[in-house]
Formats: C-alpha cells, structure tokens, sequence
C-alpha cells in the first residue's frame, strides 16, 4: 500500500518554486546581473537584472534598471521597463515606472503603474 508521501514531490526537485539567488534586506548591488535560475530581491539593486527563471520583488525592495526573466513579481519599487516571456504580476503594494512587455499580465488592486503595456504575443524585428 503506498503511503501519502510517496505521492508528494521531493523539495530538491521542485525547480520552479525555488530560490537560486537572494538579494538581503541590507543588500545594496550598483552593476547589472545576469542569473540562471531564480531571484528575490529584499534589498535594492541599482542595474539591470536578467534571468532564466523568475524574478521576484518583494515589498520594501527597489530595483533601478530593466527586468528581463521567464516571470516577474513586483511587490516593491522598480524604475525601469520589464520584459517576462510567460507572466508580470503587480502586487498590492508594488511600484512601477516603466513599460511592460509580457503575453500575461495581473494588476493586483492598489499596485501603481506608470508607462506603457504591450502584450502582443508576436514581436515584430526591432529597427535600427
């Protein structure tokens, strides 16, 4: 007889709920970041942030720069666009000025938005 926990998934290979890099509360970063995997951020960060995976803003964080990850979570201050290939949610407390490219978009009530949203789900080349 199989027992409850042989039908819970193992912590270790739950890869999309994990935190590969964390950004503390007294944590001031000044240049950009390039990750594989998954970020939050507590502290402020003064560059732009790429990643794989997502990259989560918690209340009380700052971010000055562009965002570009799979999924993006903003519950803290961001001054700069952000750009996620599958989601951006705007938590409750959440504090944007820039442009916004995704195909999915969730505005939680009281998030504030300043900038302009495109969520066409086929980009046209970029002309230089």
């Amino acid at each position: 007889m199989r027992k409850k926990e042989d039908f819970i998934e193992p912590v270790s290979n739950i890869k999309a709920n994990s935190i590969d890099t964390m950004i503390g509360e007294e944590t001031t970063i000044e240049g950009n970041l390039n990750l594989k995997g998954n970020i939050i951020i507590y502290g402020k960060i003064m560059g732009n942030i790429e990643a794989t995976g997502s990259i989560n803003v918690s209340p009380g964080a700052q971010v000055d720069g562009q965002l570009k990850a799979a999924v993006i979570q903003l519950g803290g201050k961001v001054t700069g666009n952000i750009s996620a290939a599958g989601k951006i949610i705007l938590g409750e407390k959440s504090f944007l000025t820039g442009d916004i490219s995704t195909p999915n978009l969730v505005i939680k009530e009281g998030a504030k938005f300043e900038g302009r949203c495109d969520m066409s789900s086929k980009k046209e080349p970029v002309k230089i």
